[in-house]
């Protein structure tokens, strides 16, 4: 009767844990969409403001996690040049980065290396931080659920099947 009540127990947090990854695994992170028209490619010249700026570089660069258990990834950067009467200016940007041109900020997305999308719609960028944020805190939520369920779960029909000192 004991072990029969326990596996019930065990199926129960074993169906908890199953439904939890389920959502981890369907869940879709958050995009930033942002409008087409400010797309530029390498040695690409824009004007804003009266000033002509070109958009000198585009490199993206993979970095390994450092053995560290880290996961490294894809670093974006992008040199933009402009012409002064003190010579030519340049700013690096990388991926979601600031730069302020002719008195008005813009920030950088890149969905590939070869090009990068320029946005002064800082609030869009403010609310899709906020989305990524949410989104890993939930995931990570869900992952602690599915892995403390599989150990319960364990445990349960571990101690079920000990010896009785009856």
């Amino acid at each position: 009767m004991q072990r029969r009540a326990v596996a019930v127990a065990a199926a129960l947090f074993l169906v908890v844990g199953a439904l939890s990854l389920g959502l981890v695994l369907t869940a879709d992170a958050p995009t930033l969409d942002l409008e087409d028209d400010n797309v530029f490619q390498e040695n690409d010249r824009f004007t804003f403001g009266g000033q002509t700026y070109t958009v000198a570089t585009i490199e993206a660069s993979e970095s390994s996690g450092g053995g560290h258990g880290g996961g490294g990834g894809t670093s974006y950067e992008a040199v933009i040049e402009w012409q002064t009467e003190s010579g030519t200016q340049s700013a690096s940007l990388g991926q979601h980065g600031t730069v302020t041109l002719s008195g008005e900020e813009f920030f950088a997305h890149f969905e590939s290396g070869e090009e990068v999308v320029l946005s002064a719609d800082t609030q869009q960028l403010r609310q899709y931080n906020y989305d990524t944020e949410q989104y890993h805190t939930h995931t990570n939520g869900l992952w602690g659920v599915t892995i403390l369920s599989g150990i319960v779960a364990i445990l349960l029909l571990g101690m079920s099947y000990m010896p009785s000192r009856y």
